[in-house]
């Protein structure tokens, strides 16, 4: 099976709303079958934002699953992205211990400069996410497979400033210059937290 990452933006309000009831129970029938490992909004974005996580056997499944939802069908996703994701440290499942109280969710992704040789960093990268995972604050991490110079980390941490420091502190931001977004997420759908 395979991870890919899927970023829906909505700029038709009024039509999101309409059909909300059938993407949620959609989503859900997606969870029943193990298709859809998590998914929720981004919070606070300035374009109304969602992030699903489909574990899959290949990019044609995962087609006829997004296009099959009902936001799709309506013609309500103004723009997607689709980057299948090597998760190389952490794990989507349920963790054994909850998180803690308060706890936030953040997607932060990034990208190297054009041409960079990252080689020289990636263990020092490894050893970094290894720690945050150690410390909790790290749920999942990997590069995309189809630009294996960008990636993304889920961080469960107590605040924006918190993710921000993390990546910031990130070898590849840090050493790089590796541009980076982080957004907060609310992952309302799947046995994540």
């Amino acid at each position: 099976m395979k991870y890919y990452v899927v970023t829906f933006t909505h700029t038709k309000i009024v039509g999101w709303a309409i059909y909300l009831h059938a993407h949620v129970k959609y989503l859900k029938k997606l969870l029943k079958e193990d298709k859809l490992q998590i998914s929720g909004p981004g919070v606070g974005t300035p374009v109304r934002s969602a992030q699903l996580v489909f574990k899959v056997t290949d990019r044609e499944e995962l087609d006829k699953l997004v296009a099959g939802d009902p936001y799709s069908i309506h013609g309500l996703v103004a723009s997607s992205t689709v980057n299948l994701w090597n998760v190389e440290c952490g794990s989507m499942e349920k963790p054994a211990d909850p998180d803690a109280e308060g706890t936030k969710y953040f997607r932060a992704t990034f990208e190297l400069p054009e041409n960079t040789d990252a080689s020289a960093y990636k263990d020092a990268r490894d050893t970094y996410l290894k720690k945050l995972l150690d410390e909790k604050k790290l749920r999942a991490s990997g590069t995309y497979e189809n630009n294996p110079s960008a990636g993304l980390s889920i961080l469960s941490v107590s605040d924006a400033a918190e993710a921000e420091a993390i990546v910031k502190e990130d070898p590849y931001v840090k050493e790089l210059g590796a541009s980076y977004q982080v957004i907060q997420w609310d992952p309302k759908f799947g046995d994540f937290k």
